[in-house]
């Protein structure tokens, strides 16, 4: 297995003693309520905020969010809520690539 796609120790652990994942370390959380809301636990920063666009900085990574009337309900203590209409959620860099085009 490549170091790249290797899962990390902490992961492992709590597979391996089946205990819920992030309780050794920071882990977000990401919780959809249809396609009205988004709330997002371990955030750690904001990239971009329009209407249709929210970029944030997870403690695991990014999350890019598009749709339309797109509003930061609540931004404390690393929880984030986000509403409006949700069209696409991506996890990771590919996000904050696709937004160049």
């Amino acid at each position: 297995m490549s170091k790249k796609n290797k899962k990390p120790f902490s992961q492992r652990l709590c597979e391996t003693l089946d205990i819920p994942v992030g309780t050794f370390g920071k882990i977000s959380f990401i919780e959809a309520v249809g396609n009205r809301e988004l709330c997002v636990d371990g955030c750690e920063g904001l990239v971009t905020y329009t209407d249709d666009l929210v970029i944030l900085i997870l403690c695991d990574g990014l999350l890019t969010v598009r749709g339309s009337g797109l509003e930061l309900r609540s931004f404390s203590g690393g929880r984030v809520s986000v509403s409006g209409v949700i069209s696409n959620i991506c996890y990771g860099e590919e996000g904050r690539v696709a937004d160049d085009g």
